[in-house]
């Protein structure tokens, strides 16, 4: 039996395969869905290119998603050089 999506995703992040993770995740993942759990997933799936500091996808991402530009302001706030 295969294991579920979602923690394919979570152990690809574990060990450092953000590629592999983003790529779970953006499957599944779409912004102000009437299905939480897709929505939950599109929080992830922005989240997910933060924490691997891919800050010019964010910034691309940022331009018409909300989410991805908070999360990009998060990263800039969490920086040593951010204004935070």
């Amino acid at each position: 039996m295969t294991e579920p999506w979602w923690e394919r995703a979570e152990a690809a992040e574990r060990l450092g395969d953000r590629e592999a993770a983003i790529a779970l995740v953006a499957a599944r993942a779409e912004c102000y869905s009437a299905d939480s759990g897709a929505h939950g997933d599109h929080l992830w799936h922005m989240d997910l290119p933060a924490r691997a500091g891919r800050l010019p996808d964010l910034t691309e991402r940022a331009l018409t998603d909300v989410h991805a530009r908070r999360g990009l302001d998060r990263s800039h706030e969490a920086s040593p050089h951010g204004s935070g």
